[in-house]
């Protein structure tokens, strides 16, 4: 027998012996991709290309536009065995920031982001051959994401709120003083009580007076839910990353809180999230959530119209769930939203 002809026998016995379904093919890819008219940050990673498409919208640096996950790559990796998950650095945020003059054009609106979000789904339905991808929003994303669906819910097998946001950022803030208020009046922390007293219920208006912030930074790191541990260590590590594309991605979302971040959440227009979303619902975060705090994110998923709505808080985390309790809400991910996910696919 010819040693070509080894070969193909041996390739078709491998075969075989391991059906399609068994044989995993990975997904890791990190590219610029034109996305409405500018090239767009995309990461691509995933064990096994059969599994659901989980796109990522949005990030917890900071609370309004700019945040994102793309350079956390060590953190979301136990998440790729289940699901091919693509993070995005959207218009004016991260290393699209960075490739695209470091400034933000003037068609930096929420409407612009929506399309930008719509055409990228479209992207990876036919890129990664499938008819539907799980949206998962984040704090200032899971606007976007609603918007998205609003928009077009044929692209989407499921929605996943990782903080829904649906109030405008002063009833959020004030949730927060609160709930600060609460957890010193119940330790008998006088220092914190005076602290809270100086800063005050509006201590975030501007201008801001910086002793007032003070105050409440104190309490507010004493009582604060888990957070990431160094965060800017695992991004340093991030392959594809420099130590100024992530030092310009900090700076960018400052640009982006000053450019929409302030209109985003106060003026925002919170009703139009309320509509009715044809695709189903999961809401999973902290339960000690500030940015979005789980009371207000779950008036709003009992007066949501959808086929399907789950509302899972996880004990102890806060605004950081992703990150400090990824095993957990990778075990939500696989009970509650990958099946629909499959089951989407299955009807294609």
């Amino acid at each position: 027998m010819r040693r070509t002809d080894f070969l193909l026998s041996l390739g078709a016995c491998v075969a075989l012996a391991f059906p399609a379904s068994a044989r995993a093919q990975a997904v890791d890819e990190a590219d610029f991709v034109q996305i409405g008219g500018i090239r767009q940050w995309v990461t691509i990673r995933g064990a096994d290309s059969a599994n659901p498409v989980l796109l990522i919208v949005g990030g917890t640096q900071v609370d309004g536009p700019g945040a994102i996950l793309s350079p956390y790559v060590r953190t979301f990796q136990p998440w790729e065995k289940d699901f091919t998950v693509v993070q995005w650095d959207p218009r004016g945020a991260g290393k699209t920031f960075v490739a695209n003059g470091k400034a933000l054009g003037a068609d930096l609106t929420i409407d612009r982001l929506v399309k930008d979000g719509l055409e990228l789904a479209d992207y990876l339905r036919g890129h990664l051959g499938k008819t539907r991808i799980v949206l998962l929003g984040v704090n200032f994303g899971s606007t976007l994401a609603v918007k998205m669906i609003q928009a077009k819910p044929e692209l989407f097998s499921a929605y996943v709120a990782a903080g829904q946001i649906t109030r405008p950022r002063a009833e959020r803030e004030l949730y927060g003083y609160e709930r600060l208020l609460r957890l010193a009046t119940a330790a008998k922390d006088e220092a914190s009580l005076a602290d809270l007293k100086l800063a005050g219920t509006d201590v975030w208006r501007q201008p801001r007076d910086p002793a007032r912030v003070a105050a409440f930074q104190r309490v507010f790191v004493k009582y604060r839910p888990p957070v990431p541990v160094n965060p800017m260590q695992e991004a340093m590590s991030a392959p594809h990353w420099t130590v100024d594309e992530l030092m310009a991605a900090q700076g960018a979302a400052a640009q982006n809180e000053r450019a929409i971040g302030k209109a985003w959440g106060e003026s925002f227009d919170y009703a139009s999230l309320d509509q009715r979303l044809s695709v189903p619902v999961f809401v999973f975060q902290g339960e000690e959530a500030t940015s979005s705090p789980a009371p207000m994110a779950k008036a709003w998923l009992d007066g949501l119209s959808a086929p399907m709505k789950a509302f899972v808080t996880i004990p102890g985390a806060g605004n950081h769930a992703l990150e400090t309790h990824t095993a957990t809400y990778l075990e939500l991910l696989d009970r509650h939203v990958r099946p629909v996910a499959v089951a989407a696919e299955r009807k294609r």
